[in-house]
């Protein structure tokens, strides 16, 4: 059973979509309930399915709905942590809560599902951990974009930490960081723009940086989780994959 944070829409949903194609069974982890419940019956016909409402970044909410998904599948053999906090806010007049916010979603969430997951795993014999990092973490693509570098920079290392701390229990843990993706996270980063808010620039925004020459499609980088997720990558353990189009070589 593969446990999905953040996946009610945008890459978390095509990572569901995809692991239910692919046989799996899919619990659809969102703080918006309703909209997980949504995309749960729209995902319904692939596969088994269940939502549960899971804030990240409360540890009863994540103990709650790791305990849902075992009630209803036996137990966790995938956790992919997809949950994300994108709002821009500039660093010289940042509050100090938006700083707080980012933290508590991007790195406490991760560190709070991961160790819910090798509860369960453990007593499955292993387990597969992906975590969703950013390129950002690796090299600066916008900015006004601080808590957010900062925040990614954690998932990596959590995931350094992680894949060492839990080989003993046959739990591989990896990262996947990606560029530039065609999802609303990033028209709503440009609307908020539109409307007053913070102005988005930095190396991503030079024309002709990523070599591709394009954005990635959602099921780009879903298949990239996919792989990692697997037993196709039962020897890579610790791995921060960069799927961003050869942009931090660009």
């Amino acid at each position: 059973m593969a446990l999905i944070t953040g996946a009610a829409q945008g890459l978390g949903r095509e990572i569901a979509a995809l692991f239910l194609d692919v046989g799996a069974s899919v619990v659809i982890a969102d703080l918006d309930g309703a909209h997980a419940e949504e995309t749960a019956v729209e995902l319904a016909s692939r596969g088994p399915v269940i939502a549960v409402e899971m804030d990240v970044a409360d540890e009863g909410a994540v103990q709650a709905g790791f305990s849902a998904a075992a009630k209803q599948f036996g137990g966790v053999d995938i956790l992919v942590n997809n949950a994300a906090y994108r709002k821009k806010a500039n660093t010289m007049d940042m509050p100090v809560s938006e700083w707080d916010t980012m933290q508590a979603v991007t790195t406490r969430g991760t560190f709070l599902c991961l160790r819910e997951a090798v509860k369960q795993m453990r007593g499955r014999g292993g387990g597969s951990i992906v975590n969703i990092s950013s390129a950002c973490s690796h090299h600066p693509m916008i900015f006004p974009n601080m808590h957010y570098d900062a925040a990614k920079a954690g998932v990596d290392a959590i995931t350094r930490l992680a894949c060492l701390e839990f080989a003993a229990d046959k739990i591989r843990v990896n990262s996947v960081l990606p560029g530039g993706m065609n999802t609303p996270g990033p028209k709503t980063m440009k609307a908020a723009e539109a409307s007053g808010g913070a102005v988005i620039a930095g190396p991503a925004m030079i024309p002709g940086r990523n070599p591709i020459g394009r954005a990635a499609e959602p099921i780009e980088m879903a298949r990239a989780v996919l792989f990692l997720a697997s037993d196709a990558a039962s020897y890579i353990t610790g791995v921060e994959l960069l799927v961003d189009g050869g942009w931090t070589k660009g």
